[in-house]
């Protein structure tokens, strides 16, 4: 105790002015206790938003990939599902319109499916974050993307134009063509930060029917209608072998291994995120995986 609170014998106007000073005492001490308490608050809520996952202005506009292929939103069934040209994304956005009895002749120009960019920031890092909702990313191998890129764009001379003033002298000439200019039907399939790819679901084209089922499983939207659909003629023509034979097109374009070595430093991110084997066509071997998803 303070040495102030030892007397004995004091006046009454010393009794006077120590009960003042307890009572100043009593007001420091009162707001030293409301002081500590707010200080742990702090702390403690402090220690909470060490926890509360957050995402960056960058790493934000990365997920809302906001010029093109923003990922499909399926509020109904809690999925996010990051989608890539060249990698069938008709059929999934064909799926979605089905799952969600959305009737539609172009799926490339409908309005019916949501979007991640329609979402704000909060809406978006929350989504991320929620165990709740599915997160989802399909992807194709990298030779086989851009080598579909090529036949179906590299020909088309309105696209062409468009893109790069001139049509291209081979699949080598396209190939320095794309690395200049940017584009949604050959940009990397590696569109967000990596760390989210841990809690994503990763389908593979070559592995498109049970991925479908898989997912579907999950987010409760499988039944025995949605298997019907995916065997009908029209769905197993689009997901067939190339009509031209897939294994001939792959070694026309790629028996030279130095153009897979530009494949391969171009999508090296997607070759190591998506774990696709860096290894050299063996044309030896029958290709089953090479389709005609466009």
């Amino acid at each position: 105790m303070n040495d102030a609170f030892r007397i004995v014998s004091v006046s009454n106007k010393s009794r006077e002015n120590i009960t003042l000073k307890k009572s100043d005492v009593n007001v420091v001490q009162l707001n030293r206790e409301h002081f500590l308490d707010q200080n742990m608050k702090r702390d403690n809520i402090l220690q909470q938003n060490r926890h509360v996952p957050r995402l960056t202005d960058k790493e934000i506009e990365q997920i809302k990939h906001v010029f093109e292929n923003t990922p499909i939103v399926i509020q109904k069934y809690k999925l996010i599902f990051f989608w890539n040209e060249k990698s069938g994304c008709t059929y999934w956005k064909s799926l979605f319109h089905f799952i969600q009895g959305l009737k539609i002749e172009n799926v490339h120009i409908s309005h019916h499916l949501s979007y991640l960019i329609q979402f704000n920031d909060k809406e978006v890092t929350e989504m991320m974050f929620d165990n709740s909702w599915t997160k989802a990313v399909f992807v194709r191998e990298p030779r086989e993307r851009i080598l579909s890129c090529y036949l179906d764009k590299g020909f088309d001379k309105y696209f062409m134009e468009y893109y790069f003033k001139r049509m291209p002298k081979s699949f080598l000439d396209f190939l320095k063509l794309i690395k200049q200019f940017k584009g949604s039907h050959w940009e990397p399939q590696v569109k967000v930060p990596r760390f989210l790819y841990k809690n994503m679901m990763i389908g593979k084209m070559s592995d498109i029917f049970n991925f479908t089922e898989q997912l579907l499983t999950k987010i409760g939207a499988w039944n025995e209608t949605v298997n019907d659909w995916m065997n009908s003629e029209k769905i197993k023509k689009r997901a067939r072998l190339h009509a031209t034979n897939a294994k001939d097109k792959l070694y026309q374009y790629y028996k030279d291994t130095k153009v897979q070595d530009i494949i391969f430093e171009m999508y090296a991110n997607d070759y190591d995120v998506f774990n696709f084997e860096k290894k050299y066509f063996d044309f030896s071997i029958n290709f089953r995986s090479f389709k005609t998803l466009r």
